[in-house]
């Protein structure tokens, strides 16, 4: 993905946002794994690893469509 270089920093609020989503993922991969669906595991690390990346940014990762 190309970036603008116009593109504000990211705020305290963006990297909040990335560290809950992570959060959000990491629960979502527990759950996946618990009830055995594969599906809900990927998904939650997709969402977990965009959210760690968002919150170590400089700049606000967009949001992951997939899945």
């Amino acid at each position: 993905m190309t970036r603008a270089k116009d593109t504000p920093p990211a705020t305290p609020a963006d990297k909040e946002e990335g560290r809950a989503r992570e959060a959000k993922g990491s629960v979502k991969e527990a759950i996946g794994k618990i009830i055995g669906d594969a599906v809900v595991e990927e998904h939650g690390n997709r969402e977990r690893k965009a959210g760690a990346r968002q919150a170590a940014s400089k700049h606000p990762t967009e949001p992951d469509d997939a899945g």
